[in-house]
């Protein structure tokens, strides 16, 4: 959303703005890094789209998926930040006869081979970079809050699906191991995979409906509007400094 790469882009050097496809684009650098920001919009195939295009007509070296998310457990609270160490797309499923939701996971083809597998790993070096450049930065304490947030490293579940319904985001946690959701990753992930390019997931936690359910809009959607300059900050954050330790 533009509201998570407001952040970012404020911490290109000589940003530019650019179009890639029918999404917009700030090109800029982060020390020696040249950077592509691109908002490709909500959901999976907007994701899809926007990550498809890139990598046809500008591939990146690195593909890095920021913002925010809905925390899976209790005790992980707005403004946490969950690297992702795996990404899980959990409406991929096939529904029984018995009414029980098989999860099916990612098919993706590379290079006319079917590749099948229930979870797409983050690149092993880049969590490692994330990890150590998340310790050296001072995260901001989520308003309200005098704590500074935790780091957490896990399972991302991403879906066209926002679960506010506790048992369903129990069964989603015991099922998966996850830590929250999200609605870009899984796509995000599958294109890279496809094309061969590390990924890596950056997530901000902005809500957990097992503390407070998120206020719906008069036409029915959850909305986090009241919350639009927290979106993806602390991700943003982390990444900033990922990107400025990459030595290429």
């Amino acid at each position: 959303m533009g509201s998570e790469a407001v952040h970012l882009r404020r911490r290109l050097a000589d940003a530019r703005e650019d179009r890639i496809g029918r999404c917009s684009r700030t090109r800029g650098r982060i020390g020696a890094t040249e950077v592509d920001l691109v908002v490709s919009g909500i959901g999976l195939i907007n994701a899809a789209a926007a990550t498809a295009a890139l990598c046809a007509l500008d591939p990146p070296a690195v593909l890095l998926n920021y913002g925010c998310a809905g925390a899976h457990r209790d005790d992980i609270g707005p403004g946490v930040v969950i690297l992702g160490e795996r990404i899980v797309h959990v409406s991929s499923l096939v529904i029984l006869p018995s009414g029980e939701r098989k999860p099916m996971g990612f098919d993706y083809h590379v290079g006319g081979t079917r590749m099948q597998t229930e979870a797409i790993s983050a690149d092993r070096a880049l969590l490692d970079l994330a990890r150590a450049a998340a310790a050296r930065v001072e995260l901001p304490c989520w308003p309200g809050s005098d704590e500074p947030p935790r780091i957490v490293t896990g399972t991302v579940a991403s879906a066209d699906v926002w679960t506010q319904h506790h048992d369903s985001i129990h069964t989603l946690h015991d099922q998966h191991g996850s830590l929250c959701e999200e609605m870009e990753a899984a796509a995000v992930a599958q294109v890279a995979a496809t094309y061969g390019i590390p990924f890596l997931a950056v997530k901000d936690i902005s809500n957990n409906e097992l503390r407070n359910s998120t206020a719906l809009t008069r036409q029915g959607w959850p909305s986090l509007d009241s919350l639009d300059d927290q979106l993806g900050l602390r991700a943003a954050v982390v990444v900033e400094a990922l990107i400025a330790s990459l030595a290429w």
